[in-house]
């Protein structure tokens, strides 16, 4: 029985060219594999070929260096042959040694890969998160030389038409919608103008402890409690904002003023993609934990504080009828307010932060990131439930405007433009 292989991020899924006893195809971690090859020259005896390769030695996040399904073992049996990097082994004296080869061979038989099978016709299974900048990113210079209002546009704020507001704001309804963020090059200078860009004239934005708007700087003077990292020029690790708050608000969006003269970048993670990722392709006991486990939220400055206690997963109260699985309504992540863990025994608190681990292993991922490096006149809005932001470090008179936004204000008025386009177009 012959076999195709589809590889994926993490595993590797064999699709049998005939259904025995309904199988019709079969998933492998990468890890399994490896720690399984049948090879006589060192993971198995040359004589009674027992395993001789200890499981301690295998990366979990190894990787194939390339995967051929149309080969045949030495019985000439249809074959899968997993080629590797070699890994460091022990000797005879148990120390780790790597061996003297290019490359390691795995050669499974279709047969027995089928016989052995731990995943069968498995459905439900999630993509990487979203980590193509160009499938968020919005040209507002582009929209303003196709449908600027030159009678009402300034030079620090170019004005659309009517017309053009609706398709820019469908738009962003679009990217939103889809992946939680967007990217807005050229929107202009004035922050006030670019905050109805999201929300009707009649809605203002969520003031915070830190003020109406912040502004993010080094020499901030401007707002009150600025005596936390984001006024700094240190990096800020993924996050989102404002866990220690009981109602936190729904979108963010952060106005390039000033560029940073070296560093700076912005970086952002689809976090509900990255936790269904966790459940069906990483970690269900990982993903259980970090749904249930409550962690402390505790910001303290100066002259503030708050604290908050909820799971870094908050699930909904109810099952969704189609999966019976309870969707993940909101990610608390904010390792600078995150407390001391006490609510876990003592003989369950490694797991907890193998977790934990796991989960922040997978955040860091290059195929999980969304990079942008913001210019002045630059705009990010992101979802504060859903989406983690991250920036690098920087130097130089870095400064970003800062402004939070109800979900409540958000939503309608964006959808209301969408609608109209397409009203328009049908």
């Amino acid at each position: 029985m012959a076999a195709r292989v589809e590889l994926k991020p993490d595993w590797a899924r064999i699709v049998f060219s005939e259904a025995i006893d309904g199988i019709t195809s079969a998933d492998f971690h990468y890890f399994w594999l490896r720690h399984n090859c049948p090879c006589l020259t060192g993971c198995r005896h040359q004589t009674t070929h027992e395993r001789l390769i200890d499981a301690s030695v295998i990366p979990l996040n190894i990787q194939p260096l390339r995967v051929e399904a149309s080969s045949v073992t030495d019985s000439d049996e249809p074959a899968v042959t997993v080629f590797w990097a070699p890994i460091a082994t022990k000797n005879s004296t148990g120390e780790l040694e790597l061996p003297n080869e290019k490359e390691h061979t795995s050669v499974f038989s279709v047969d027995w890969l089928r016989n052995n099978a731990y995943a069968t016709n498995r459905e439900k299974t999630h993509d990487l998160p979203p980590h193509d900048a160009s499938l968020v990113t919005i040209d507002y210079q582009e929209l303003s030389d196709k449908y600027g209002d030159t009678a009402n546009s300034t030079l620090e704020n170019t004005k659309l038409t009517t017309n053009g507001a609706a398709r820019y704001k469908a738009l962003l309804f679009d990217k939103l919608s889809r992946y939680g963020v967007a990217v807005i090059r050229n929107r202009g200078s004035d922050t006030e103008d670019i905050i109805y860009d999201f929300i009707d004239p009649s809605a203002d934005v969520i003031p915070t402890h830190f003020g109406r708007i912040e502004h993010l700087r080094t020499d901030n003077t401007e707002n009150t409690n600025n005596d936390q990292l984001g006024y700094t020029n240190s990096p800020v690790r993924l996050h989102t904002d404002l866990c220690y708050a009981e109602s936190v608000p729904g979108f963010q969006f952060l106005h390039c003023i000033r560029p940073a003269d070296v560093g700076g970048d912005n970086y952002f993670v689809h976090a509900e993609s990255a936790a269904n990722y966790l459940k069906t392709e990483v970690s269900r006991r990982a993903y259980d934990l970090l749904t249930t486990v409550p962690v402390r939220f505790d910001r303290k400055q100066n002259n503030f504080q708050a604290l908050h206690v909820s799971p870094i997963l908050r699930l909904g109260d109810k099952p969704d009828p189609a999966t019976n699985e309870h969707r993940l309504e909101q990610v608390r992540y904010s390792y600078f307010t995150q407390g001391a863990q006490t609510s876990v025994p003592f003989s369950e608190l490694r797991e907890w932060y193998e977790a934990l681990q796991v989960w922040d292993k997978l955040l860091y991922r290059d195929d999980f990131q969304i990079k942008a490096n913001l210019e002045a006149g630059d705009v990010v809005i992101y979802d504060n439930l859903k989406v983690l932001h991250a920036r690098n470090g920087f130097t130089g008179a870095r400064h970003m405007a800062g402004v939070y936004l109800n979900s409540s204000d958000l939503w309608p008025h964006l959808r209301q433009a969408k609608e109209q386009t397409v009203t328009a177009e049908a």
